[in-house]
């Protein structure tokens, strides 16, 4: 005989925003998720505390809540309020694409709530934002040049940062993976780097150049003063934050006047769009990257108009008859 599961809540104790937040990260650092997934969960309740406010009982929210919430994640929330890559005309707002995030996010954690007998998921009902596919957006040669010869490799800091752009380069990485890595993961005599901490969470090795592989070494020599297996450390000796190393990366891309966007992600665009450029399979660039299925790594072909265009004069099949043709017969028409 089946019971329904007592709530662990009752009606008229108020279930706090701080109170959802605890329950939330302990469960999702006991399901082992990354610490970057950790992080978007307290961006996430970041928001919730900037819309709802501290004192907000989490049961009385509702599904009217919910869409009001992401209502003004696309409207009215300012992005990067308190960040240097603060919108200068003031416009206010996320990408279509964040919100979508943002409601993902939000699905998961009044999913566990109701799985704790808390309150229902005010969340579930609401479908993703549909969204026009963009071009992947990606740097040219002449703009990673450009920003490459901007970084100071007399400074530390700068250096770090231009050998983690190297690496995520030539090794397709998003920049989690890249600032995870440990010397132990670095192979030298077969030329590959090891990425454990993945988004997939499969363990992934790919070759490096070497160039790469001697940028490589001069770090972790420059960091031989400190006690740590991580090659992208702080000043400190930690290991880099993804949030820092995004800054000091907007920071140089200014400096180097790139009118473009540039992101960790932009590199592993780049270097996709480059391989797929030079004829390298679609099938093989997908195991580089690492994508479960082959339509995430399709998208690379929005960005390839030009290619496109040059292997379809050199391929044409009707190219192709019109050789056989003239070769079969030497009749003219009249």
């Amino acid at each position: 005989m089946s019971s329904k599961r007592k709530r662990k809540y009752f009606e008229d104790e108020i279930f706090s925003l701080k109170d959802a937040k605890e329950l939330i990260l302990k469960i999702k650092m006991l399901d082992g998720v990354t610490d970057l997934t950790l992080r978007a969960y307290k961006l996430l309740f970041n928001d919730f505390e900037k819309f709802f406010g501290n004192d907000v009982d989490v049961k009385s929210l509702t599904v009217d809540d919910a869409r009001d919430y992401i209502f003004w994640q696309l409207h009215e929330k300012e992005p990067y309020s308190n960040s240097s890559r603060r919108n200068k005309k003031g416009e206010k707002g996320v990408s279509i694409r964040t919100a979508n995030n943002y409601l993902i996010l939000a699905q998961s954690v009044f999913n566990v709530l109701e799985k704790e007998g808390i309150t229902f998921n005010i969340f579930s009902s609401i479908k993703k934002i549909k969204e026009h596919e963009k071009m992947i957006e990606t740097l040219t040669t002449d703009e990673i040049n450009k920003l490459f010869r901007t970084f100071n490799k007399k400074n530390y800091v700068e250096f770090r940062n231009y050998v983690a752009c190297h690496l995520m380069l030539d090794a397709y990485s998003r920049v989690s993976e890249t600032l995870n890595i440990r010397r132990s993961d670095i192979d030298f005599k077969r030329k590959s780097v090891t990425f454990k901490r993945t988004k997939n969470k499969k363990i992934r090795t790919v070759p490096l150049s070497n160039e790469t592989l001697k940028l490589l070494r001069e770090l972790i020599k420059e960091n031989e003063d400190f006690d740590s297996e991580y090659v992208f450390l702080t000043i400190f000796g930690e290991p880099l934050d993804d949030a820092t190393f995004r800054k000091n990366l907007y920071e140089v891309a200014e400096r180097a006047e790139i009118k473009k966007n540039v992101y960790p992600h932009i590199f592993r665009h780049t270097a996709s769009k480059m391989f797929i450029e030079q004829g390298g399979s679609i099938r093989i660039l997908q195991t580089i990257l690492g994508h479960a299925s082959v339509e995430t790594t399709e998208r690379y072909a929005h960005v390839l108009d030009q290619t496109i265009e040059n292997y379809h004069e050199h391929f044409s099949p009707i190219k192709k008859l019109k050789k056989k043709s003239k070769t079969r017969t030497s009749r003219q028409r009249r």
